[in-house]
């Protein structure tokens, strides 16, 4: 598992932008102001992105009154890895509490499932759908 992204689960989405971008001047590698998604170059492998809250919980189905789960994440760890079916079944068989089970997002352009650990913070673990070119 690699470590490929911090994402910050955000209520107002357009100050965060403007504040990663312009105050901080993270160079935007994806996104826009009106986006509900983007992602900042922070000088490391691993990068950062904010994204709309509300968009993670009605993908997650965490906006529910169901009391088992946080109703509005404001954090996902995102991990890649070489294949997300066969690290999602080898996760669960060591114990991890599974949130959604792999599922193509093709709007996200990845394989993906997600995870809490012991305190309820939500993993995810990811492949994209196209593999990147190579040079």
């Amino acid at each position: 598992m690699r470590c490929t992204y911090i994402r910050l689960l955000v209520d107002d989405y357009e100050a965060c932008f403007r504040f990663y971008a312009e105050v901080l001047k993270f160079p935007v590698l994806w996104g826009g102001t009106s986006s509900r998604y983007a992602e900042f170059d922070v000088g490391s492998t691993t990068r950062l992105a904010i994204n709309q809250r509300e968009v993670m919980a009605e993908a997650l189905e965490t906006d529910t009154a169901d009391p088992e789960l946080p109703h509005q994440d404001r954090l996902a760890v995102v991990f890649e890895v070489d294949d997300v079916d066969e690290t999602a079944a080898r996760l669960v068989a060591d114990g991890a509490r599974q949130v959604m089970e792999p599922r193509d997002w093709t709007a996200w352009g990845i394989r993906a499932a997600h995870f809490r650990d012991p305190d309820g913070y939500l993993l995810e673990i990811n492949r994209p759908l196209i593999p990147a070119k190579t040079p």
